[in-house]
């Protein structure tokens, strides 16, 4: 099947496939520290960071997009090297392979593209048909609206997200936000900027963005 036919479903991609938060936040709070980026010295100050879009959330604490640009790149690096032990959630990779049979699975992130890729060829984690990575954009929202453009027409638009910021950049670009609760934000605050609703388990996750799927992935009987 012509990849560009079927449906669309986005995902982010720390937090939701592979759980990351205590590699990326080190690496994260190295990196700025060797910038030279002050300010921040703890995970939970990468967390404030991501109620919003990345780059927006650290303009709004001063830092230039140059800067940011770097932290990202040092992160990446970080993230290259250690990709061996950031491991996917359970069942994860299952549901995007899955997935696949009917569905363009594209993950939308932060992350530099080589990251993910690299992580999901180390982790044998198929699936995914493309990446839109931190070179293509700065904004999640630039990202959706050029995926939309060649996916016209499709009732329901899912990104699966986890942090406050996927869901506000989401509901942005006019698609419905999926939060999880297995992710780096509490279901709560998930809700409180607008996520549809919050999935359990993976599980939920497939039953609400292909129900035919799970009916097949996880077959009673």
């Amino acid at each position: 099947m012509d990849q560009d036919r079927r449906d669309l479903v986005m995902f982010d991609f720390d937090g939701v496939i592979v759980d990351s938060l205590d590699v990326f936040g080190a690496a994260f709070l190295d990196a700025c520290a060797v910038a030279g980026v002050e300010g921040f010295t703890r995970t939970d100050d990468l967390l404030a960071v991501m109620a919003d879009n990345f780059f927006a959330g650290m303009r709004a604490r001063g830092v230039a997009d140059e800067r940011v640009a770097e932290v990202l790149r040092r992160v990446g690096e970080a993230l290259i090297r250690a990709r061996h032990w950031l491991k996917p959630f359970p069942l994860v990779p299952d549901v995007l392979e899955d997935l696949a049979d009917t569905r363009t699975v594209v993950i939308v992130t932060s992350s530099p593209g080589e990251v993910v890729e690299g992580w999901l060829r180390t982790h044998r984690v198929h699936g995914v048909a493309e990446v839109a990575g931190a070179e293509s954009a700065l904004s999640k929202v630039e990202k959706i609206h050029a995926l939309l453009a060649r996916f016209p027409g499709q009732e329901v638009y899912w990104y699966v997200g986890d942090t406050a910021g996927d869901i506000r950049e989401a509901r942005e670009a006019g698609v419905t936000p999926l939060g999880v609760a297995w992710g780096w934000h509490e279901p709560e605050m998930l809700l409180e900027a607008g996520a549809e609703r919050i999935v359990a388990s993976p599980a939920e996750l497939l039953a609400i963005v292909a129900p035919e799927q799970a009916r097949d992935f996880f077959g009673a009987g």
